[in-house]
């Protein structure tokens, strides 16, 4: 329930003509729309427009890598899980013939059609 204290609080609050603050600068009187941020403005302007591409640039060449590396580790975990799958089924003598074959096979990989 509201208080008597805080509806008389917000009567004179209401009914309360603010008092004007007294200012530091006088007023401009020149035409308004000529006002410009001038050269400093331009300047302010042009440094936040050329470090925020810079950060683009950045953010883009590190999701990429990121993107490259997840790949990459994709491609490993086939690779090895293709490499216990060959090896499960066979002997002990065919796993080492296996083995020494599959060093002719470590080859650079090839390029990936991104």
């Amino acid at each position: 329930m509201i208080s008597f204290t805080s509806l008389a609080t917000s009567a004179i609050l209401w009914t309360a003509t603010p008092s004007p603050e007294p200012t530091l600068y006088p007023a401009y009187e020149g035409d308004p729309n000529l006002v410009t941020p001038g050269v400093l403005g331009f300047i302010g302007i042009l440094f936040v427009a050329v470090a925020t591409l810079f950060i683009v640039m950045d953010m883009n060449r590190r999701v990429r890598r990121v993107r490259y590396r997840a790949l990459a580790q994709e491609t490993i975990q086939a690779e090895q899980a293709a490499a216990a799958g060959e090896t499960d089924g066979l002997t002990d003598a065919d796993a080492d013939g296996a083995a020494g074959a599959g060093d002719a096979d470590d080859a650079a990989p090839t390029q990936r059609a991104d």
